[in-house]
């Protein structure tokens, strides 16, 4: 992409974790959303079982505290993406996975809004399956992660075939265990 002004470079490589942490800050921050969500997530399939108004709150809160941490991350990844070269082929697989997560940002922001006026915020079961649908795209986005990973952040390429060429390739190089991590993800 094109070159910033100097000031907006600045605010950049801040975003970028450059002169903090020498590290990327949006793997650092990630977390925060993801795991807000998949709690949420939880305790509304506790709040529906159970028909408790204490889950349903918990629930509907740790959405909203997800939907409002979502913000920088989504910062800090696009200041990442801001330096990936576009004929680079992390460039593809990056804007997958902005996509990924801004499909993610949109179901959590209808699960916020159509539970806001509820008795208890209590989830419906429409806001069940957008869990499960949350899950299942946050899981798909953390495989495009992965190959992110070995594609970008160690910014060197790998040895010609130990990267799956797509996403059908990742999956299946995973094994048992990582489909079966993935899977429980989605499941969560």
């Amino acid at each position: 992409m094109k070159p910033l002004p100097p000031a907006l470079n600045a605010v950049k490589n801040l975003l970028q974790g450059r002169g903090i942490a020498g590290h990327p800050l949006h793997v650092a921050i990630n977390h925060v959303p993801l795991g807000l969500w998949e709690g949420g997530a939880i305790f509304d399939l506790l709040a529906r079982r159970r028909r408790s108004k204490t889950w349903s709150e918990a629930g509907y809160y740790l959405n909203l505290f997800a939907i409002a941490g979502s913000v920088p991350t989504a910062l800090t990844g696009l200041a990442e993406f801001w330096d990936i070269p576009t004929d680079h082929p992390a460039w593809k697989t990056t804007l997958a996975h902005a996509a990924l997560n801004d499909l993610a940002l949109g179901i959590a922001i209808y699960n916020w809004y159509s539970r806001r006026n509820r008795r208890h915020f209590m989830p419906s079961r429409t806001n069940l399956w957008m869990d499960g649908a949350l899950m299942a795209v946050l899981g798909l986005s953390l495989m495009l992660t992965t190959l992110l990973g070995y594609r970008i952040w160690w910014r060197q390429r790998p040895a010609p075939g130990a990267m799956p060429r797509t996403l059908v390739q990742a999956w299946l190089r995973l094994g048992i265990a990582g489909r079966a991590g993935v899977l429980a993800i989605a499941a969560a």
